[in-house]
């Protein structure tokens, strides 16, 4: 399997198999509940009662993925259509598939809804990227399928149709120089320096501060900085996860074990894990959408 495969499958592997617990904010109920293995557990309003947390996806099955996998999904999409980023094209197919009559049902985020509202505004009344004033992780959902599709010059773009602000640009200039260093053959120690190096300097502290907390769990770090869905928690999450995690799997339960916002750390964490260190079939072979997303990067000769 190629490292573009392993990227996209990685990201949408991972957000799958946390859907169950997504958005549940306890983690000592989550380890009561699925110990050692969380991983594909299926979504009851059961496992969310009488504790911190949010049941957002109750007509989901094991091996779906959530709204961050759809993101990236519509991204592959629009490259698939075209064989290259292509704004208008991306644009309408976000429109088309979560909007109304689209083919998506389910949660829809802030970014999500404001994108839609602002899609469907005429040019002129709109600013240049339809995106939401948003700070969380639906910014960098969808760059696994950007950067596996060697689209790096569009990164941008493509935070901005849904997340358009600065600071989702500068939390996706950190995911995307770590995606383009994982595509690109590197260590994880670099893949994560090379994150660093990307990093604005009103950033880089706190992300900096994960990484050198060898001697805490992923879980407890979560815990402390915040397990929500805001980029300024999940990039320092995910970086530590990527860093002590010896394989793919050990790299997603914590990360369902840390709890909050898990499937949306997900995305990028499966891509970066899947590309060192490859995504194991067993897995991937729960997801549904498997042969979608096989079919895509095959027409993207990917």
């Amino acid at each position: 399997m190629t490292k573009a495969k392993d990227m996209v499958l990685g990201a949408l592997v991972a957000d799958a198999a946390s859907l169950g617990l997504h958005w549940l904010y306890d983690q000592s109920r989550i380890a009561e509940l699925a110990g050692a293995t969380p991983e594909f557990r299926a979504t009851t309003a059961e496992d969310f009662a009488g504790v911190p947390s949010y049941f957002a996806h109750p007509t989901k099955s094991v091996g779906d993925i959530s709204q961050y996998g759809e993101q990236c999904l519509v991204l592959l999409r629009a490259l698939a259509e075209t064989g290259s980023y292509d704004q208008a094209t991306y644009e309408a197919t976000f429109a088309a598939h979560f909007g109304p009559g689209g083919a998506y049902v389910g949660y829809i985020d802030h970014a999500t809804r404001e994108t839609l509202a602002n899609l469907a505004l005429g040019s002129d009344d709109r600013s240049e990227f339809p995106g939401a004033q948003d700070t969380q992780l639906p910014a960098v959902a969808k760059l696994p399928a950007l950067i596996a599709a060697g689209q790096d010059q569009h990164v941008i773009a493509a935070i901005r149709t849904t997340n358009n602000c600065q600071v989702a640009e500068d939390y996706g200039l950190v995911a995307s120089a770590m995606l383009i260093a994982a595509r690109d053959g590197a260590s994880m120690e670099t893949i994560v320096q090379a994150g660093l190096n990307a990093a604005p300097a009103e950033i880089r502290p706190a992300l900096q501060s994960a990484c050198d907390a060898r001697d805490t769990s992923t879980e407890a770090l979560t815990a402390e900085i915040g397990m929500a869905c805001e980029l300024s928690y999940g990039l320092p999450s995910i970086m530590h996860n990527l860093l002590s995690a010896p394989d793919y799997i050990s790299a997603v339960r914590r990360n369902i074990l840390a709890g909050g916002d898990s499937c949306g750390r997900a995305m990028l964490l499966g891509a970066i894990a899947g590309v060192v260190h490859g995504v194991p079939a067993h897995w991937s072979e729960r997801l549904h959408c498997a042969d979608t997303v096989h079919a895509l990067l095959y027409k993207l000769q990917l």
